[in-house]
């Protein structure tokens, strides 16, 4: 397929989260379409609305807007995850969260733990409560709406994480500000005997690659760049990891660029 030039793309750092914004939209229509559109047809059907420019302008901005997501040729637009998947073929990655009853590892417990593991279009969706042996701060059960007769009959963590073990194997972990919910867990694993030396990929660092106009990376500014709307059941372990796996899913396109690539290979860290 011969690809088309594209030229006059605004530099990434200028790029704002309106502009992220709105490249998602455009990548939303093609996903409902299912077929590649024309570019005049796809500026016409996202573009064409008031406050956005309209004729030569309109084709201009959509150029703009087109990022790695995008495949472009002689078929028209269209999306890379036609043609390749997330995760990529022999690879499985597991995307989790943790909510606590404080900040400290040390010093708080896990009172939720979730996780979904993807592999070969497989999807595995693992969701516990967590009792954490001392009572829930009132503020903390604010926050996340877990009380504490929500947690009195749960399993400890130890019963948890052993549960969740086999889920972890040979994956790639994808977490939001990784460093969080790890340094909860790697001491409560190695008590149980395990080392958790999985790759890791921080969604908070594939933000800074594909998304360098963004100023906060948090998952409430990265749910609003992606247009995903307000995260439902915020700070609940299960719909934070859906809305991490929804912007990792984007920004996975964003960085490979038509060329499929294994997760951890960008911007995997060891924690």
């Amino acid at each position: 397929m011969r690809m088309l030039h594209v030229s006059h793309l605004p530099p990434p750092s200028s790029m704002s989260p309106t502009h992220y914004r709105l490249s998602t939209r455009l990548a939303r229509h093609l996903r409902s379409a299912g077929c590649y559109l024309s570019e005049h047809v796809l500026a016409e059907q996202v573009l064409a609305s008031p406050g956005l420019p309209r004729g030569p302008w309109a084709g201009q901005l959509l150029r703009d807007l087109l990022d790695g997501r995008f495949e472009r040729g002689e078929s028209g637009v269209g999306l890379w995850e036609w043609k390749y998947s997330f995760p990529a073929k022999g690879e499985a990655i597991v995307v989790l969260d943790v909510e606590t009853t404080g900040l400290s590892p040390e010093q708080n417990e896990i009172i939720e733990f979730a996780m979904v593991r993807l592999e070969n279009g497989r999807r595995t969706v693992f969701e516990r409560l967590v009792n954490p042996g001392v009572p829930i701060p009132p503020f903390i059960s604010r926050l996340t709406g877990i009380r504490n007769e929500d947690v009195r009959d749960a399993a400890d963590i130890y019963t948890v994480l052993a549960e969740a073990l086999p889920l972890l194997d040979n994956a790639t972990l994808i977490i939001q500000n990784a460093g969080f919910d790890l340094g909860f867990l790697h001491p409560r694993f190695r008590r149980l005997g395990y080392r958790l030396d999985n790759p890791v990929v921080d969604t908070i660092h594939w933000a800074r690659k594909a998304l360098p106009g963004l100023s906060k990376r948090g998952l409430d500014a990265l749910a609003w760049a992606f247009d995903l709307g307000p995260i439902v059941d915020r700070h609940r372990a299960l719909s934070d990891v859906q809305t991490t796996l929804q912007a990792a899913h984007e920004m996975y396109y964003m960085l490979t660029a038509g060329k499929p690539t294994l997760a951890r290979h960008l911007a995997a860290r060891p924690y």
